[in-house]
């Protein structure tokens, strides 16, 4: 069973090497990862031309849909911020049912805040994720 991640052994450095790949994104995410797993998101924001800017962890087991200003408000605070990835762990769970539509709220507020939401991707129940 899949309880961590391992980090790439080439990660990208933060505002030089683009990150282009799930698994550059994977490889930069696995250097935060609590482990062992517990609730958690991290948020990597980008760049316009995908530079690593800043890496955020948030723990918390409430839904994305209650993080995203917090996420939103500590990507702003950071200069260049373009975009943002996410990767969430939940000890113990899987998916769920409202993943897709927790999504697509957040993606809407980070338009409105003037950010790209690029993805969320889910580290749990052996397995990665790709929730949106």
């Amino acid at each position: 069973m899949l309880s961590t991640l391992a980090p790439i052994v080439d990660i990208p450095r933060a505002r030089v090497d683009p990150i282009n790949t799930l698994t550059e994104k994977l490889g930069v995410f696995a250097l935060a990862l609590c482990r062992p797993l517990r609730d958690e998101t991290i948020a990597l924001c980008l760049d316009h031309d995908q530079h690593g800017v800043g890496l955020f962890a948030f723990t918390s087991s409430k839904p994305l849909t209650e993080l995203i200003d917090r996420i939103i408000g500590a990507a702003i605070d950071v200069e260049a911020t373009a975009a943002i990835s996410l990767l969430s762990s939940r000890s113990g769970r899987g998916r769920e049912n409202r993943d897709v539509s927790q999504f697509s709220m957040a993606k809407n507020r980070c338009a409105d805040a003037g950010l790209w939401l690029d993805e969320w991707l889910l580290v749990a129940a052996g397995d990665v994720f790709k929730l949106g």
